[in-house]
């Protein structure tokens, strides 16, 4: 006889262990199921993408799912850090840095995703969530809130039968191929990476002490970045002392078969990053693994039904690497979810909810598309990209992060009140986006210069927005600080248009409309780039 449950979740990575932390937190009789492939507990060394969070993911972590004392154990992180090539990249103090010289107000982690999970796994058994490690599905039989999975565990077969289906099964996307939802994304991006079980630290890629003294913090807890043009390279570090190196590349520029295996890859990088190869050749002994993805990109035409059925983290939708969206975009969905199954189960009737929820996360999915399509080239370019990642953060903390730290994204009507304000950035943020593009085709001043550091921590607009997460608002406060924050967008905008056309006079026609600035937010940035 079939054993029923409310929820079955398929897969047990973190999307999938994360969601059911969150629904039994809401309703803590429900029964729920995960069932995963792969044999528990998992190898602390296991090799999955998604190990830096930004801010909404580690206020979810922490606030939503109440995992504080998890996080404890991995590595606090001292936000982005960007290196940008300088001549043939063989000392890292020469090249021009953009990061923060402490930590921002507002937490974010570097995840040892193994040890994570399994305590994720941990935390899901003491809630009474029922884990099945090494259980296969065979198959899936959907119907109206009564679907059937059939299992294959420890070699024997079993069916279950559940209200709720959840696909969390990563790329393998079990659902998302049952239902033909695959939509492509056209964002043509390639990455490899590997992992060394030794603490790389770009701390030590330099002596001078000047160099030394301009960040109170040890820079290897950054999530860094070495930038090329079509490329960048990240060193993360995690609390088993492995440190996670990655390559990812516009394939325009830098062809995947030059970094799909670690042969070609230790290649590539001895070419373009020869400094970070020497420090790994050090290493090679300590090598553990190699993965890589083409295209990684993906969408996903629906994401819910209210016959009961959704899909979640990467089985759904995946965009880009470079500011550590993926735990955020998880965050949002699992939100969304949660809610949908949650009045679902106490008798509500979802379908307006599920509409407005889809359309949101599409739109959101959308919204984030401009900051990385077609703009790989830009990273070659350190002035634009400098403006440019100050530009992608300022839009983050001041809209979707502050929505989401309020806890507004399921609060419809509040969300229909802000529509406006959400469009406004959205359609400012396509025209910077091309503009950014067309200004590095033609400013190549930043090429030479070099042994600047471009400390963002003391950005003060920047810093306010950060810490401005933090506060208590009620609705009509929050609305205020939207209204103040699209201005400082529209003043940044301007500013640095203005900049820009000072230097190239055709870039007016690319530019939203230019007033005189009256702000200097970035006056000193500018000063040091010029």
């Amino acid at each position: 006889m079939s054993k029923a449950y409310d929820v079955v979740i398929m897969g047990g990575g973190l999307s999938g262990l994360t969601l059911a932390i969150q629904i039994k937190r809401e309703v803590a009789n429900i029964r729920i199921l995960i069932v995963e492939k792969a044999n528990y507990p998992m190898p602390e060394a296991a090799h999955k993408v998604g190990e830096s969070s930004v801010e909404i993911a580690s206020h979810y972590f922490e606030e939503i799912l109440g995992l504080k004392a998890l996080l404890d154990n991995e590595l606090p992180k001292l936000g982005l850090r960007f290196f940008y090539s300088y001549r043939d990249n063989q000392d890292i103090s020469k090249r021009i840095e953009l990061g923060p010289n402490n930590f921002p107000a507002a937490k974010s982690y570097q995840l040892d995703r193994g040890r994570f999970e399994n305590a994720l796994i941990d935390q899901c058994i003491s809630l009474g969530i029922e884990f099945k490690g090494g259980c296969r599905i065979k198959d899936i039989s959907l119907g109206k809130n009564q679907h059937q999975l059939t299992l294959l565990d420890n070699e024997q077969l079993s069916s279950v039968q559940t209200q709720w289906v959840v696909d969390a099964t990563g790329r393998v996307s079990l659902l998302k191929r049952k239902l033909k939802l695959a939509k492509p994304a056209y964002h043509d991006v390639n990455a490899s990476w590997f992992r060394i079980n030794h603490e790389i630290s770009i701390d030590d890629w330099a002596s001078q002490q000047q160099w030394q003294d301009r960040v109170k913090a040890p820079r290897r807890l950054s999530t860094n970045h070495l930038l090329g043009k079509g490329y960048w390279v990240w060193l993360i570090p995690l609390s088993s002392g492995s440190t996670s190196i990655g390559i990812v590349a516009d394939a325009k520029i830098h062809p995947y078969a030059e970094i799909n295996t670690f042969a070609r890859a230790k290649v590539w990088l001895k070419k373009y990053e020869p400094q970070c190869a020497r420090v790994i050749d050090e290493h090679l002994e300590q090598f553990q693994d190699f993965l890589t993805l083409k295209h990684y990109s993906h969408n996903c035409k629906k994401m819910y039904s209210a016959e009961g059925w959704a899909i979640t983290g990467d089985a759904g939708v995946f965009l880009d690497p470079f500011y550590s969206p993926g735990s955020d975009f998880i965050a949002l969905n699992n939100g969304f979810i949660t809610d949908l199954i949650v009045k679902q189960y106490s008798g509500q009737n979802i379908a307006v909810e599920m509409e407005q929820y889809q359309k949101l996360f599409r739109i959101l999915f959308l919204a984030f598309c401009p900051v990385y399509e077609d703009q790989y080239p830009i990273m070659g370019n350190a002035k634009v990209m400098s403006i440019k990642i100050i530009w992608d953060y300022t839009l983050y903390w001041s809209g979707v992060a502050l929505l989401y730290f309020r806890g507004k994204f399921c609060d419809l009507a509040f969300m229909q009140s802000a529509s406006t304000f959400l469009q406004q950035i959205y359609q400012l943020n396509i025209q910077m986006q091309g503009f950014f593009r067309n200004w590095a085709e033609m400013d190549l001043s930043s090429m030479d210069k070099s042994d600047i550091f471009l400390n963002y921590s003391k950005i003060t607009f920047l810093q306010q927005l950060n810490k401005d997460l933090l506060k208590e608002q009620n609705d009509v406060e929050l609305h205020q600080q939207l209204i103040q924050n699209i201005d400082l967008i529209r003043e940044l905008a301007n500013e640095i248009s203005a900049e820009a056309i000072g230097l190239f006079s055709q870039l007016k026609e690319d530019a939203p409309e230019v007033h005189h600035p009256t702000s200097s937010h970035l006056q000193d940035i500018f000063a040091l780039l010029r």
